[in-house]
C-alpha cells in the first residue's frame, strides 16, 4: 500500500511539474506557400503536440492536420486552391498559440492580377461589352464561361449534397450532385451580378436569393456556401422567408 501511495505521489508531482511549464510560441510561424500546397513551421518552448487547423473562413477552420510531439513543428498541406487565401491556427490539441492567414501562389498568372469575381460574372453576362476608348484593342480570343470551384468549396455540408440532389436536382436538369452544386454556386454569382431579390438573416448570417422569373430559390451560409437550391411550388414562398432585403453591394462573405 505504501508503495502505491509513493508511486501516485511521484506521478502527481510529474504532472504538476509539466503543467507548470506553459506552452509558449517562440517567434512567429514560418509559411512556405506554393500553388496547391503550403508548409507551415513553428517552434515552442517545450515539447507538445502538433496541430494546425485551417479553412477559407476565420470563424470556420473546418480542416486540420496533426503531427508528432516536439518543440519543432512542421505541417505540410496539399490539395489547396491556387491564388486562394486561407485562415489558420497553430498549437496543440489543447492550446491555440497563434492565428493568421496565408495565400497560395498563382503560378504564371500571378504576375498579372486576375479580374475580380464580380468582373468575371459581368463579362460572362455581357460578353459584347466594349473596352474603354483609351485601352488598346484586345487580342481576339474566345471568352471562357465562368466555372464553379470544386464542390467541396461551394457546398456547405457535403454529407447533405446527395439528399438535396435526389430531391431537387431534377428542378434544374442536373446530371450529377457536382453539377447540381455548381449550378447553385453560379446562381449566387448571377443573383449578385443582376441584383436579384436577396435577404440576409441576421440571426445566423444565412443569405437567401430568389429569381421571380424562373422561381429558382437558394440559401447560402455566411461563407457563401450553398445550403439548398430548388424551385418552390408556392408563388408566395419567397415572401414568407425571414431576413432583411440586401443588395449585392452590401454582401461581404467571410
Amino acid at each position: 500500500m505504501k508503495g502505491f501511495v509513493s508511486l501516485f505521489i511521484s506521478t502527481l508531482v510529474v504532472i504538476i511539474g509539466t503543467l507548470a511549464h506553459a506552452v509558449e510560441l517562440i517567434g512567429q510561424p514560418q509559411i512556405l506557400p506554393a500553388a496547391t500546397a503550403a508548409t507551415i513551421k513553428w517552434k515552442t518552448n517545450v515539447d507538445c503536440g502538433t496541430r494546425l487547423q485551417y479553412g477559407l473562413n476565420a470563424a470556420q477552420l473546418d480542416r486540420k492536420a496533426e503531427g508528432a510531439v516536439s518543440s519543432t513543428h512542421q505541417v505540410a498541406l496539399e490539395g489547396l486552391a491556387p491564388g486562394t487565401t486561407y485562415h489558420y491556427s497553430v498549437g496543440s490539441s489543447r492550446t491555440k498559440l497563434a492565428t493568421g492567414t496565408f495565400t497560395t501562389t498563382g503560378g504564371a498568372a500571378a504576375a498579372t492580377p486576375a479580374p475580380s469575381l464580380m468582373r468575371r460574372v459581368l463579362d460572362a453576362i455581357v460578353p459584347d461589352k466594349k473596352p474603354a476608348p483609351s485601352a488598346p484593342p484586345p487580342v481576339a480570343k474566345a471568352t471562357a464561361p465562368l466555372k464553379a470551384p470544386p464542390t467541396r468549396q461551394t457546398w456547405g455540408h457535403i454529407d447533405s449534397l446527395q439528399d438535396h440532389f435526389d430531391r431537387h436536382g431534377r428542378d434544374f436538369s442536373s446530371t450529377s450532385p457536382d453539377d447540381y452544386a455548381a449550378q447553385a454556386w453560379l446562381f449566387l454569382q448571377r443573383a449578385r451580378a443582376e441584383n436579384l431579390p436577396m435577404k440576409i438573416d441576421d440571426t445566423d448570417g444565412t443569405l437567401r436569393a430568389f429569381d421571380p422569373k424562373t422561381r429558382a430559390f437558394a440559401a447560402y451560409n455566411s461563407s457563401g456556401r450553398t445550403k439548398t437550391y430548388f424551385r418552390p411550388e408556392s408563388s408566395s414562398y419567397w415572401q414568407r422567408q425571414p431576413g432583411r432585403p440586401v443588395k449585392s453591394t452590401d454582401l461581404r462573405f467571410k
